[in-house]
């Protein structure tokens, strides 16, 4: 046998062993996948435990149930990005199975930068595209809105408040004071195609899209720039107030297309002194308008849940307001008239307040609350959440009739003895395609350094039986907890921080987390 041929005999057998090398390493990659592919924890049926009913509860579900972690399903993967501070805005599902989130980044000494980061259905980075904005303007990244297209590209539109023109004029007249407050605002447009870097920006000023048709209809007076956005049926909805001269501030609605053109809009005299907070859309098509009316008469101030619905052209089709205040505060003979400042008092106490017609309620801090989280219009209900005392270890979940309060559901929730819930306010929900509902609270575990904080998630069956539980890992602190549902997957996101003392000073270094959860 000559050389060539040994040496060739001798490199043909090195790569059939690399072969053999490499499948095996591949197949074990496989294997430790599979190994390490969560497996959903079932709930053991007793440990939803029923109780018993006194003579006057009708409920369908009266339940206790003694927390156990045992019974949390695993996370699927779990994606993290550390930061010296940061702020969680928004997540939204891509048409391709991505998912967005709005985070902003800061340096420690409280300047952040916005990004909006992709990740992919097995919760892996694909792009992390920092959002150009300069240092005079105010952006609301909170009430940005998210338009996608099919291929998983999507545009977001945020307000901006920008610095006071520098143009200063003597005209006190109210169409200079109108100009004057819109002029202040803008709409940008973010358009990001699939491969998600850079983007395309324009901005369009509020003053060019809303001050000639206000006037238009008699307006004369902008209280604030308090607008909100929305994007419904493929356009961007703006909804504020306005008030006519010597007459009290009336919400409008105004509808663009996607380019931020003035489609339609509507004012509402009947609903003085009254915000809107949300506008959906209606199994009919219809628009469904919901708000609160703040007042004050006789020294007592008063908020009252005010619903409307609307045709396609903004035109008034019913009202469907409560009769009777949820929350109403009384500040003596001499009170001053309902004034701007008070919003906080009154928007606080609705967040701890049931939504009932005939009971007007109170805020009792020591006796603990009962917060409504979510209400359902097509099963035509609420969700709610009370507390024994503030920050106790036991909670009550209930699900109620939305016409008369009447419970439906109702489950105790007991935590070991280190637990208690705190921000009970904070709770929030959802409720699948399926009929599942799903919820979330905040956990501080005073057993472990530093009181770790968590969120356990809770998934009840329409027979308001559970039939799953996840729970985050827990931090020192754990803010801006946020999650949707994607194709058989619960997605999470929130924002933690540490505290460790390092050369004799403390330092809270944060991080922003996506963790994802199995629901099928």
């Amino acid at each position: 046998m000559n050389c060539k041929a040994i040496i060739f005999r001798g490199l043909l057998l090195s790569l059939i062993l690399i072969q053999i090398s490499c499948k095996q390493k591949d197949d074990q990659n496989v294997a430790t996948a599979a190994k390490n592919s969560p497996t959903l924890v079932n709930i053991d049926e007793n440990y939803q435990l029923n109780e018993a009913l006194t003579h006057d509860e009708k409920f369908e579900v009266k339940s206790v149930i003694h927390f156990s972690a045992k019974y949390n399903s695993p996370k699927l993967s779990q994606y993290d990005w550390n930061m010296k501070q940061g702020h969680l805005y928004t997540v939204h599902e891509l048409a391709n199975g991505n998912v967005m989130y709005i985070v902003e980044q800061g340096d420690g000494k409280y300047n952040y930068t916005p990004f909006v980061v992709i990740l992919d259905k097995e919760g892996n980075e694909i792009a992390r595209q920092k959002i150009a904005t300069d240092n005079k303007s105010k952006y609301n990244f909170y009430n940005a809105v998210v338009s996608t297209d099919k291929e998983g590209g999507f545009v977001l539109y945020v307000k901006k408040e920008i610095s006071s023109p520098d143009k200063s004029t003597d005209d006190d007249s109210n169409e200079a004071k109108m100009q004057s407050t819109l002029a202040k605002y803008q709409i940008d447009k973010m358009i990001f195609n699939t491969r998600y870097s850079g983007y395309q920006g324009t901005t369009k000023p509020l003053a060019g899209i809303l001050l000639r048709p206000l006037q238009e209809k008699g307006f004369s007076y902008i209280p604030t720039g308090d607008f909100s956005l929305q994007f419904l049926k493929g356009k961007v909805f703006i909804s504020g107030s306005a008030a006519k001269p010597n007459q009290d501030e009336v919400p409008f609605i105004a509808i663009l297309d996607s380019n931020l053109k003035l489609l339609k809009i509507n004012s509402f005299d009947h609903y003085p002194q009254t915000k809107v907070d949300n506008i959906s859309i209606n199994a009919d098509g219809k628009l469904y308008v919901e708000g609160v009316e703040n007042s004050a008469a006789d020294g007592t101030y008063y908020s009252t849940n005010k619903r409307f619905v609307l045709d396609g052209d903004l035109k008034f089709i019913s009202d469907k307001s409560d009769k009777k205040p949820f929350y109403s505060f009384y500040r003596g003979p001499s009170a001053p008239d309902y004034e701007e400042e008070e919003d906080s008092i009154v928007n606080d106490a609705k967040e701890e307040s049931a939504v009932s017609e005939s009971v007007v309620e109170t805020k009792d801090t020591e006796k603990g609350s009962r917060a409504v989280f979510y209400s359902d219009k097509l099963e035509n209900c609420y969700y709610s959440i009370k507390e024994k005392k503030i920050n106790s270890a036991e909670i009550v979940f209930e699900k109620s009739k939305s016409q008369d309060s009447t419970t439906l559901w109702q489950t105790k929730f007991i935590f070991p003895n280190t637990y208690e819930v705190p921000y009970s306010n904070s709770t929030e929900g959802f409720r699948r395609s399926n009929g599942d509902f799903v919820f979330f609270l905040f956990l501080r575990d005073k057993a472990v350094e530093n009181e770790a904080l968590s969120i356990a998630i809770f998934v009840f069956n329409k027979q308001g039986r559970l039939v799953r539980q996840f729970q985050t890992p827990g931090y020192f602190q754990l803010t801006e907890f946020k999650m949707k549902e994607s194709k058989g997957k619960l997605i999470t996101g929130f924002i933690s921080s540490d505290a460790k003392y390092v050369n004799n000073e403390w330092e809270y270094p944060s991080a922003f987390h996506s963790v994802i959860y199995p629901l099928d």
